[in-house]
């Protein structure tokens, strides 16, 4: 499942905004990259890979456990 997200059309906005009427507004739907580990040329995740997911994890941890102790 791809994930998409809407943004605002700068291009159309930009060449139009000296229009008598008004500039045009518009809007762009850009699909987003999935997020997966690096991995070499064999598909093996590399070392920097597997530590920057540990990383992610052990932040995700922290805010969450500050979250609940704060509140």
């Amino acid at each position: 499942m791809a994930m998409r997200i809407l943004k605002f059309d700068l291009n159309t906005y930009n060449q139009t905004k000296d229009l008598p009427g008004g500039p045009v507004f518009g809007v762009v739907e850009e699909e987003l990259a999935d997020i997966e580990m690096f991995t070499d040329q064999h598909g093996n995740p590399t070392r920097g890979g597997m530590i920057g997911y540990a990383l992610a994890y052990l932040l995700m941890a922290g805010f969450v456990g500050a979250i609940f102790y704060l509140l």
